[in-house]
Formats: structure tokens, sequence, C-alpha cells
């Protein structure tokens, strides 16, 4: 499914007034993939034991026989959902001699000249050498058209090379989200392929066009020596870059719906919104839609793009291998452009796969790994060459693995500690405290960490459909059938049993209450998480995070941050905040009794700009609105810049009350004494909190008049409060307004404030919505502690 296949049909066709039929044969993947296997054993290929997903669910095996969607055959967040058919669209195409299928463009620069080097690639089907004009459109980069007459072409490897120098004055920089603009440039390419030196004849006139946005920006992952291992980092124009973001998986279940151009949009700039900055493109997955990456060049999102490769052993098998080559060369040339292309990695978790489970595949062990490093080392990586250049590296990598030791440290031997906080980067999943800051890796990069919660109640009651009565067994029925995890619940309800007050072997008796709280544990979880990364960067050795996972492909328990319909869970709300570019940061430190406040920008300047900021540690009560006690400090920091203060526990509790009773408002303000940022230090697990108080929580809806279209459809959210009200969750529950796309500005909060306005925005604008406090379902963590 990852390959375009293209067939003469011209001695074919059938003239007017004939009809041309096109007829394709289906087979079932299922019957396929497991003949191929019994076939390849029965010529020698080894692949070890039959490779099935683990899940709790029902899977599918030999995955790794067939060049599909890897996940198809089910897993441990999603269905099996083996899809056969056509996915793409079929065309007919007319051309003479060649036709214009990509170009690459590879960035560089010099003191005085950006170079766009570029690759002209042609589809032919000539037997002999050919001749291509060539004509190049830039009116924002060069003022005359560029023109090349007569290249002579080779027909058996059709591809134009050519160089356009432009004036450094002339050109604004591409940058990641947060750290500058990403400037776009339309950039037309046009070709006319002929036979003869002599020029088009009337019979071989075809002109073929590529319009493509061109990105200037130069991109490197430094991997340099220090006193514990290497580095890991990505610089951009020169500049490093501390990533943020998450793991894509594909929209749909279905392939053929995964490139839903609403949809990805919605996906990805919510990813932006977050204030994210790159993008995993997941190997168990495809490769994306040309949509997806302008999409991701547009919002600045750097892309991490895994190869369509996941924890597997694959057949190193002629045909296997031909395809395998095949869809490395024809993905390089589509994708290679795209300023947001980061690096290429070749396979996802199979050197961690091979490493961890060797004594699976027996005496086979050694013949696994030398397959392995001959279809992925030697035969993907010389494919992907057609995408490098000799005299500098336009984008890094490529990568054979993920986690890893790097490029630098690329391992010919996969017993190596893949797993090194000191290199490359790790992927962590470990059944620990995930609200300690002392559970996480001092790692150099990490590539993929998450928890995992339930989607809000209406998202259930839909999945449930029209004819269900949406009962509390209705929905626990299908929230049972839809957990996949091979450990089920158990590291849901351990991780909430950690801070909050739940017995779980009640949760199918109050399912509003156990979605909240798995939400809150996945957000609480996930920003100390990235918090404790970010509080790293210094001296560069964290620099880089991914949560597992932005988006999902049903209705199910799951680690996404937005649900299957959109619905954007307590962690996406959170992310806004957590990884905004200026943020203050307060994480415990038990070794000294002490909070470490880290105030952190993660941004460029290209002249120096050191700022003031001060930050106010308010200590409350849980029985007062008003703080009764503020600890002021002064911060001076720069563009990109990081500093940490210690501040012992001691200095802020309040006169003889105890942790339990008390908790910490952290509040970041500039010079001007405008506020920056904010964040909540509790100082005990929250179902230990002492004091609390019914907060006596009123809440009062006001919205638009339906007066005109377009409607704003936009309301406002006045909520009171008589003292602290602890995460504060917002739920729409109108029954016809819940599957239309809707956001809060904010959720999940602490208020610590009388009165505090909330909008809720839908973005259908075409009929005129009526919402009243009945329409909004509100939960405190206040009402579960009293």
């Amino acid at each position: 499914m990852f390959v375009r296949y293209s067939f003469a049909i011209g001695h074919l066709l059938l003239p007017r007034p004939s009809q041309n039929t096109l007829e394709i044969k289906i087979l079932s993947p299922l019957q396929e993939a497991s003949r191929r296997a019994r076939e390849r054993e029965d010529q020698g290929v080894i692949t070890g034991p039959i490779s099935c997903p683990r899940s709790r669910g029902d899977v599918e095996c030999h995955r790794n026989h067939l060049r599909k969607m890897q996940m198809s055959f089910g897993g441990e967040w999603n269905p099996a959902a083996l899809s056969l058919g056509i996915w793409k669209p079929v065309v007919v195409e007319y051309y003479a001699v060649a036709v214009l299928r990509d170009i690459d463009v590879a960035i560089n620069r010099n003191d005085t000249h950006w170079t766009m080097d570029c690759r002209a690639f042609l589809s032919s089907l000539a037997s002999e050498d050919f001749y291509a004009r060539l004509v190049v459109y830039a009116n924002e980069l060069f003022d005359e058209r560029l023109v090349l007459e007569k290249q002579v072409v080779s027909f058996e490897s059709p591809v134009v090379e050519f160089k356009i120098h432009i004036p450094k004055d002339r050109v604004t920089l591409w940058w990641p989200n947060g750290y500058g603009k990403q400037k776009l440039y339309p950039v037309h390419f046009s070709v006319k392929c002929y036979a003869s030196e002599e020029g088009p004849s009337l019979s071989s006139r075809t002109e073929s066009q590529k319009l493509l946005k061109i990105g200037f920006r130069t991109i490197q992952l430094v991997e340099d020596k220090d006193d514990i291992g290497r580095t890991f980092y990505f610089r951009v124009n020169g500049h490093p870059i501390f990533i943020k973001g998450a793991n894509y998986v594909p929209a749909h279940t279905l392939p053929e719906l995964s490139a839903d151009a609403d949809k990805v949009e919605y996906l990805l700039k919510a990813a932006h919104d977050a204030g994210m900055n790159m993008i995993r493109v997941w190997g168990g997955g495809l490769y994306e839609s040309d949509n997806f990456y302008n999409l991701a060049d547009f919002y600045g999102l750097l892309v991490w793009q895994d190869m369509a490769f996941s924890q597997a052993a694959y057949p190193l098998a002629n045909d296997f291998v031909e395809s395998v080559c095949l869809e490395t060369v024809q993905n390089a040339q589509r994708l290679s452009y795209h300023p947001s292309l980061a690096l290429i990695v070749t396979n996802n978790e199979i050197e961690l796969f091979l490493a961890t489970n060797k004594s699976d595949f027996g005496e086979n062990a050694t013949q696994v790994e030398a397959d392995y490093k001959a279809l992925f080392f030697d035969r993907i990586v010389r494919e992907l060459k057609v995408i490098t250049r000799k005299d500098f590296s336009p984008r890094p990598g490529p990568m054979i693995s993920t986690p890893s030791l790097g490029i630098a440290e690329s391992g010919q031997n996969p017993e190596d500690n893949l797993q090194s906080p000191n290199y490359g980067d790790v992927h962590i999943w470990e059944d620990k405290d995930g609200f300690s800051p002392e559970t996480y890796p001092h790692a150099r990069f990490v590539s993929e960490f998450g928890y995992a919660s339930l989607p809000i109640m209406s998202s259930w009651q839909r999945a449930l459909g029209d004819g269900a009565d949406g009962s509390s067994e209705e929905i626990a029925a299908l929230i049972r059938s839809r957990q996949h995890d091979p450990k089920g619940f158990i590291p849901m309800l351990q991780l909430i049993a950690y801070q909050l007050p739940f017995v779980p072997q009640t949760w199918d008796k109050n399912i509003e209450k156990f979605i909240y709280f798995s939400q809150v544990a996945q957000a609480m979880t996930t920003k100390t998480a990235i918090e404790v990364f970010r509080s790293q960067r210094s001296g560069s050795h964290t620099m880089g995070a991914l949560v597992w996972q932005l988006n999902d492909v049903w209705v199910a328990p799951t680690w996404s941050c937005i649900d299957f319909y959109g619905n954007l869970k307590l962690v996406y709300y959170w992310a806004r905040e957590f990884m905004a570019p200026t943020s203050v940061i307060a994480l415990y430190d038990s070794n000294s009794d002490s909070l470490n406040i880290t105030l952190s920008r993660e941004d460029f300047s290209e002249h120096s700009d050191s700022k003031l900021y001060s930050v106010l540690l308010n200590t409350y009560l849980w029985t007062d609105l008003v703080a009764k006690k503020t600890i002021a400090r002064a911060f001076g920091l720069g563009s990109n810049g990081i500093e940490v203060r210690h501040i012992p526990l001691e200095y802020l509790l309040y006169e003889n009350h105890s942790k339990e009773e008390i908790f910490l408002e952290v509040v970041l303000e500039d010079e001007q004494g405008e506020f920056v940022a904010r964040n909540f230090f509790y100082p005990v697990p929250l179902k230990n909190i002492e004091g609390i108080k019914d907060p006596r929580l009123t809440l009062e809806v006001s919205g638009q008049e339906c007066k005109s279209a377009p409607y704003a459809n936009s309301f406002t959210l006045r909520i009171t409060v008589r003292s602290p009200a602890l995460l504060v969750y917002l739920e729409l529950t109108h029954p016809d307004y819940i599957k239309e796309q809707h956001r809060f500005s904010t959720n999940g909060f602490t208020q610590t404030q009388p009165r505090k306005t909330v909008h809720l925005v839908f973005e259908n604008d075409s009929k005129c919505m009526a919402l009243t406090t009945s329409h909004i379902r509100v939960q405190t963590m206040n009402q579960y502690l009293i």
C-alpha cells in the first residue's frame, strides 16, 4: 500500500466506441499474509516466531509479511481492521516522453547566498536518453524566470539536477513554531520533455508542472561528545531548539479515511495551538498525505518521520526487499523538499524488539540480526541516498531505529543499551509513580512517553450509537471491550491511586468519576514529565520530549490527548500552559525538601534581549481564597535562557499549618507586572489534602443573540466560588451539540479567585445555538475529598 504502481496501457486501450475496463483482483490480506509467511518459511527465509501484536483484544498475525499499515493488524490501543482495496486515486496519465513526478529541493547557505539544490525526478518509458526544457518561476525570490534548455536526461535514471542561487537579503527564514515565522515561498516548476535535440514536436508537447512551497532553513542533529556521552538535539538556522511535541497516528483506522483534510488540519492546528513544534509520524502507521506535510510546513511543526516498520523481524526475501526499496525511494522523493522534514528514522523499536526478545528467536537469533542489518543498514539506507547530497547535509539522518544511541553511535550491535539516558533517544514505559519528578530519567531526548485515560462521557455515548439506551451498564461494557492494553486497567487505576481518592474496584459504578480521575491523572503526570525534561535543558542535557499520543482512531481507553471525535482531554488543555515558550516550573526535590523553581524561555531573538521577571509564590489554605503568604523572587533571563532557584519548602509553609492544609500558586510576571504564566504546586497527594471545603460553585452561561448568519456561537461561562476549587472540570452535555466541534478556553483549572470567566466556542457558524447552565456538567476534586 506504500508504493505507487504505474503501468503502460497505451497498447491495450480500445478506441471509441469501445469501453475500456480496469479490473483489479483484490486478495484477502489475512489469507495473503499467512500464505506468504508459509511460502517464505518453505524457502528458508527466517523471521523467527509468528509476529502477532500484543493486545487484549482481537489481533491478526503475520503483519511483517505484508507492506501494509502495521497497526491494521491490531494492537494495544487500536482495533484489528484489515481493510483492503484501492486506497488512493486511480488516474490515467498521458505523456509522450516523460512526466515530472517529484522535486527534491535541498536548502544550503553560505555567507552571501542561499542555494536551492534541486533534483527533478521524471517518470518515463523511454528506451534511450531524451531531452528536457525546465522553467522555474518564483517572483518573490528572483525577478526573471530560470530557463534550462536541452537538458540531457538518462532514460535509466531520469533526473534533472540544477542549482538556484538567491541573495540572502531576498530570503526570510522558516522557523519551527514558537521560534519565529513560517515563511513559505511558492516556486513553480514546469518541464517539457522531447526525444530529439531539435526540440519538442507536435506529438511530444506534453508539459508537466509542480507548484511547491519552499521554506528556507538549515537543520542539524547535534551529537557532540560531553562528559557523560553525546548530546542529541536539533539546531535550526544555527539555533538550538527544545523539542515539544507529540506522536501522531493515522487519523482513522481505515487508511483511505486517514487523509481527511478537515480532520488532519484540525489535529495539526491543535498541535500548533498547544505550543508544539514537532510531530512524530509513528512507524506503525503510514506515510501521511501531501496535505499533512504542507500543513506541518505552514504550522511550523518539524516532522520526525518513521518509516512504516515497527516491532517485528521482516523477511529478507527478494520480492519483499524489492518492494521496500521502491517504497523508500518514492516516499523519500515525495517528502524531501518540505522544510518541516527534520529526520527520517527507518523503523520503530525493531532494535529494541530484537534485543529484548533474543531468546525467542533461539538458534535463529544471529541470522535474524544479520537480516535486519542487511535490510535496514544496507538496502534502505542506500536507497535513501536519493535525497542526500555529497557536499552538504539537507537534513540529519537517516537514523536506523528508535529508541537508539543516536546516529553518531549508531549501533552495529542491538545488545547495546538502546535506552541509555546518555545517548540518542529513549522511550519511557514504566509503571511507576508518574506524579513524582524522580520517576523520569535524565535522558537526552524522549521520543515516546505517555499515560492513558478515558474519553469524555459524550464520546462514549456517541460510540454506542442511536440504538443504545446509553445506560451505565452499556457504557461500562463498551469501555471493557475496547480496553486493549495487555495489562488491562491496572496501569491506569494504579496511576490514579497514587494521588486521587478513588476505589478502583468500583469504577464501573461511577463512570463519570473514573473518566474525570483518569484525565486528571494523565494531565498531572504528563505535565510533571514535560516540566522535568524542560528543567534539564541547561547544558543541552535533555532537549526534547514527544508525548504518546496526539490523536486516536476510535473511542477507547488510550494514551491520546485528543479523542477520536476531536474532543480535547484535560492533558491537551494543560499542554497549552506546560508547553508555552515562557514558563515557570515548580518541582519538588525530596533530597533537600525544597521546591526547585525553574524559569525557562524557549525562543529566538537575533539580538540580546534580556528581560526581567518576577516570580510570586503565593501560599494558600484550602479554606480561603486570599493568599496567606507571598514570597517574591526576581529573575533576569535572555532569549533561550533557563534559570533555577531552590527554595526550602519550610519557607513556604504558613504558621503552624501542615503541608496537607496548603497549596502554592506560582505566578510569573514581566517587569511591567503583566501576567506571563502560572503554575500550582500541591505538597501532598491530592487524596491526602485536609481542610478542603465545598467551594459552593455556581455557573452562569450567557451567549449570543440569534440575529443573522454567520453565528458566532461563542458563550461566556462565569464561575463563582467561595473557597478554592480544585481542578474544575467542564463538559458540554447538550444532546444536540455534543457532536459539534467545540473547545473551552481553559479546563481542569484550580480557581483561587472569586469569579472566573471561561469561553466556550463552537466551530459551526451555520446555525444558531442556545445553551443554558443545565447543558454544562461541572466536577471538582473538592466533591470527592470532602
